[in-house]
C-alpha cells in the first residue's frame, strides 16, 4: 500500500507485516524529507513508526481513543490519518500543526504540548466509558521522559487502583536508561505468564487450595509468598513496579518488530483492567545521525539529509538569549559557590548545558517536573545557595502553586529565568510565553524583570542573585540584539527603576524587555510624523518604578505601553492600575497580545498578525490619538475630582 492513499488509520488492517514494514518505510521517507526542508521535531517521530503502525493494527479508530503525551511523537500518526498531503505545510501557518489538535482532525483525540498527561487524559476517557456503557479502547502512548513527571505517576497511582477499568499505557522508551535488555528469554517468560492455561492453571489452583477445609477460606503466607516470587521470576524489575500499582505488565518488547508487538497489543487487549506495554524504540530510527546524536536530532531547523548539517546562515547571527544567559550563569558560578543551576529535563533549550558542562557539580537536572525544580530550589535556598531556575515560561505554568506557597510566601531568593517568553513561533498555543508577565504579577514577595537587551540580562542575572527575595527575569527566544557584552563585573541595577532612552512631549512610550526595541523604533516612525515621543525601559515589572513613569505620564498627557505578552492582566495592566491609584487620569493605548490563542507560524508572521510591528504599532497610535497628538494637553492638576475623566483604554 502506498502512504500517500491512506486517508483512515483503519485502512491498515489485514496488511500483512511486510506490507506494514514498507509503509513504515515511506512514512520515514516522508518524515524526513519535510523535517530537513522546513524544519520540526525530528527524532521522536523516527523512534515511534512501527509502534503506531502495530497498535493501530489492533484498534478500531472510527470508535477507540489514542492519547499521544506531548505529540512531537505523531508525526507517523498525521502521515496515516488523513494528513499526507499536507504534511509540507507542518508547523507552517495554516499549515499541519506540530502536536496533536482537536480542531485538526477527529483522530487527534486529545490535544498536549507539555509533557505527562497522556495517561490522566486517557483514564478520564476510559472513566466516561464505563459510566456510559461504552466498549471502546482508551490507550495512553508516555515516553520514559514523561514518566518522570508527577502528573503522570499521579494517574498511574489512581488507574492502578481501578482493577476493572481497561486501560493500556504503552510506555515508548527510547533511553535504555530504566529498561532491562531486550531478548529471548524475557519475552518467553512473559508470554508464558500471561498465557491462558498458566492463568486457568494459576487461579484454579488458588481456588483449590482456598477451599480446603482446615485452610477456611484463606491462602497460607508461604504460598502467598511463593506466588509472589514466581511472577519475579517472569516480571523484570521495572515491571515489578507496575504490577505492585496494579498494573499488568508486559514486555519489555522490541519497539521494532511490528510483529512482535501486534501480538502484545492483542494481548493487552484482552487483559482485564490497566496493562502496561514496555516498548524499547531507538530514537531517531533509520537516520544514522539522529540515532548516534539523539538529543541533538530531537527537534531540527532546516538541514542537509546528506551530511545531517544545518544549512549555514547567510549572514552571522548575534548569540542566543539562552546562550548569553548560560555564559553568564557559568562565570557567576565560578566565583560563587553558593549559585546553582536547576533545569526541568531542557538544559540544551535554556543554555544551561554549558554550565552541566563546566561546572557539573553545580548543575542539577530534574527530569520533566517543573514542580518539584521549584520546590528543591526552595529547599536549596533555605540552606544557603542561590539557586537559579531556568524553565520556559509556558513550562513554569505548571509550578503555579509551588511559586506561590514554596517560593513567594517563604520570600527566598530563588532566581528563575523565564525562557522562550512572548511569542515563540511555530509550536503553537500550547508553547507561546505569553501568560508569565499576567501570573507573575500577583505572586507575594516576587521581583519581575525583563532585560531590553543582552548585556541587560547580564547585569539582571547579577541583580537577581544578589536580592534577598525572590527574582524573575523573562527572555525571549532567538537571538539577541547584538549589543556589546561583559566577561564579567558586572554591576547590579537598583531594583524598581527603569530607564529614560529618549524624551519627548507629544506621548509617553513604556517598554517592557523585548518590545523595548520595537518602541524605539515606533518612536522614529513617529518623529517622521513630526511626533516628539519619550520611551521608557521599564525594566521592572514589580515593582513598577512610579516615581519615573508618574511625573512623565502626568506632563506629557498620553500614554502607550508596549509589552510582549497577554494584554489581560500584563503590562499595560499595571500601569493602567498605577496611573489609576494615583490619579494620573490620562488616555493610555495598550499594545501586546489580545485574548486569543496565537497559532503557529512564525514569530514575524505572529507579531505581523497582532498588529505588532512597528510600522503597524505606529499607525495604530497615530489613529488612537491623532487629533490630539502634538497638542500638548497634559494632565491638569488644578481639575477637581468630579471633573477628571476615568483612564481610556484600547
Amino acid at each position: 500500500m502506498q502512504l500517500s492513499a491512506l486517508s483512515h488509520p483503519n485502512q491498515l488492517h489485514g496488511l500483512s507485516i511486510t506490507e506494514l514494514e514498507a509503509v513504515a518505510r515511506q512514512i520515514r521517507e516522508r518524515h524526513l524529507e519535510v523535517v530537513s526542508t522546513s524544519g520540526g521535531h525530528l527524532g521522536p517521530g523516527l523512534g515511534v513508526v512501527e509502534l503506531t503502525l502495530a497498535l493501530y493494527q489492533t484498534l478500531d479508530l472510527d470508535h477507540d481513543r489514542v492519547v499521544w503525551d506531548v505529540g512531537h511523537q505523531a508525526y507517523p500518526h498525521k502521515l496515516i490519518t488523513g494528513r499526507y498531503a499536507d504534511f509540507h505545510s507542518l508547523r507552517q501557518k495554516g499549515g499541519v500543526a506540530g502536536y496533536l489538535k482537536r480542531s485538526e482532525s477527529r483522530f487527534d483525540h486529545f490535544g498536549a504540548g507539555h509533557a505527562s498527561t497522556s495517561i490522566s487524559a486517557a483514564l478520564g476517557m476510559a472513566l466516561a466509558r464505563d459510566a456510559r456503557k461504552e466498549h471502546f479502547k482508551c490507550v495512553a502512548v508516555i515516553g520514559d521522559g514523561a514518566l518522570t513527571g508527577g502528573m503522570a505517576l499521579e494517574a498511574i497511582n489512581h488507574a492502578g487502583h481501578l482493577p476493572r477499568t481497561n486501560l493500556l499505557v504503552v510506555l515508548n522508551d527510547n533511553d535504555m536508561s530504566i529498561s532491562p535488555p531486550v531478548g529471548a528469554l524475557s519475552t518467553h517468560l512473559n508470554r508464558m505468564r500471561l498465557s491462558k492455561p498458566v492463568q486457568f492453571i494459576q487461579d484454579n489452583a488458588e481456588e483449590a487450595i482456598r477451599n480446603l477445609p482446615f485452610l477456611h477460606g484463606e491462602l497460607p503466607t508461604e504460598l502467598k509468598t511463593l506466588k509472589e516470587s514466581m511472577k519475579r521470576l517472569a516480571v523484570p524489575k521495572l515491571g515489578a513496579v507496575f504490577e505492585e500499582l496494579g498494573f499488568t505488565y508486559m514486555g519489555p518488547i522490541d519497539g521494532h518488530d511490528i510483529a512482535a508487538m501486534v501480538r502484545t497489543f492483542e494481548a493487552a487487549h484482552r487483559t482485564e483492567g490497566p496493562v502496561l506495554v514496555h516498548v524499547a524504540t531507538t530514537k531517531g530510527k533509520g537516520y544514522p545521525y539522529a540515532e548516534a546524536d539523539q538529543v541533538g536530532y530531537h527537534a531540527q531547523s532546516a538541514f542537509d539529509l546528506t551530511t545531517g548539517k544545518a544549512y549555514p546562515s547567510s549572514k552571522p547571527k548575534p548569540p542566543s538569549w539562552s546562550k548569553v544567559f548560560g555564559q553568564t550563569l557559568v562565570k557567576i558560578c565560578e566565583h560563587d559557590p553558593r549559585v546553582v543551576g536547576i533545569t526541568a529535563a531542557m538544559a540544551t533549550g535554556t543554555g544551561l548545558d554549558l554550565l552541566e558542562k563546566a561546572l557539573p557539580h553545580q548543575y542539577f537536572d530534574v527530569g520533566i517536573a517543573e514542580q518539584h525544580a521549584v520546590t528543591m530550589a526552595a529547599g536549596m535556598a533555605c540552606e544557603g545557595l542561590r539557586p537559579v531556575v531556568a524553565i520556559y515560561s509556558t513550562f513554569l505554568q505548571r509550578a503555579y502553586d509551588q511559586l506561590i506557597h514554596d517560593v513567594g510566601i517563604q520570600n527566598l531568593p530563588v532566581t528563575f529565568v523565564l525562557d522562550r517568553a512572548g511569542i515563540v513561533g511555530a509550536d503553537g498555543p500550547t508553547h507561546q510565553g505569553q501568560y508569565d508577565i499576567s501570573y507573575l504579577r500577583a505572586v507575594p514577595n516576587f521581583t519581575v524583570m525583563a532585560p531590553k537587551d543582552e548585556a541587560e540580562l547580564q547585569r539582571m542575572l547579577v541583580t537577581s542573585i544578589a536580592h534577598s527575595g525572590p527574582c524573575a527575569i523573562r527572555i525571549p527566544r532567538g537571538e539577541g540584539e547584538g549589543v556589546p557584552l561583559m566577561e564579567e563585573g558586572w554591576q547590579p541595577l537598583q531594583i524598581g527603576r527603569g530607564e529614560l532612552l529618549t524624551d519627548g512631549d507629544d506621548l509617553l512610550l513604556v517598554a517592557y524587555g523585548a518590545m523595548v526595541a520595537p518602541a524605539m523604533a515606533t518612536a522614529g516612525l513617529l518623529q517622521e510624523q513630526g511626533v516628539r515621543a519619550a520611551v521608557i525601559n521599564a525594566r521592572f515589572l514589580r515593582p513598577l518604578d512610579e516615581a519615573l513613569i508618574l511625573p512623565m505620564a502626568r506632563r506629557i498627557g498620553r500614554v502607550v505601553t508596549f509589552e510582549e505578552g497577554a494584554l489581560a492582566g500584563g503590562f499595560g495592566a499595571a500601569v493602567l492600575e498605577s496611573l489609576n491609584d494615583h490619579d494620573v487620569l490620562v488616555p493610555v493605548l495598550r499594545l501586546g497580545i489580545p485574548d486569543l490563542l496565537v497559532d503557529h507560524a512564525s514569530p514575524d508572521q505572529s507579531k505581523e498578525a497582532l498588529g505588532l510591528t512597528p510600522a503597524q504599532m505606529a499607525a495604530r497610535i497615530l489613529e488612537r490619538f491623532g487629533t490630539d497628538i502634538g497638542a500638548g494637553q497634559g494632565f491638569d492638576e488644578r481639575r477637581t475630582s468630579d471633573d477628571r475623566r476615568a483612564p481610556v483604554v484600547a
